[in-house]
């Protein structure tokens, strides 16, 4: 299980205030196969300045000229991602180092679908 790739979805509409942190959360992961998406949802603040700061190959950037309902930014940011399993990650949240370490090995039991 620890080769199955993990699209963590972020979507951002003005996120500056947390964003740096969590982005920060997620590649700190002990389980190193993700990949962002980061979705910028229209943002009319320094959201895509903060994320290009990132130079992580993993981090895959994508954007909007019209906002987006939440769910709506989401499935789009799904469309663009490539993984075995899709990790919601707030802009405003933060994850612990093994969150996905934990979390993965999980879905070896057929009758979990969601953890």
């Amino acid at each position: 299980m620890d080769k199955l790739l993990v699209s963590i979805i972020m979507n951002a509409h003005n996120a500056e205030k947390y964003l740096e942190l969590s982005v920060k959360s997620a590649l700190n992961q002990t389980y190193e196969n993700f990949e962002i998406i980061f979705f910028n949802n229209n943002s009319k603040d320094n959201t895509e300045k903060i994320i290009k700061k990132f130079k992580d190959r993993r981090i895959k950037y994508f954007e909007v000229n019209k906002y987006l309902k939440l769910g709506e930014a989401r499935n789009e940011a799904i469309k663009k991602s490539q993984g075995d399993f899709i990790a919601f990650l707030d802009c405003d949240d933060i994850w612990f180092p093994k969150k996905l370490e934990y979390q993965i090995p999980k879905f070896k039991n057929q009758k979990v679908g969601i953890v």
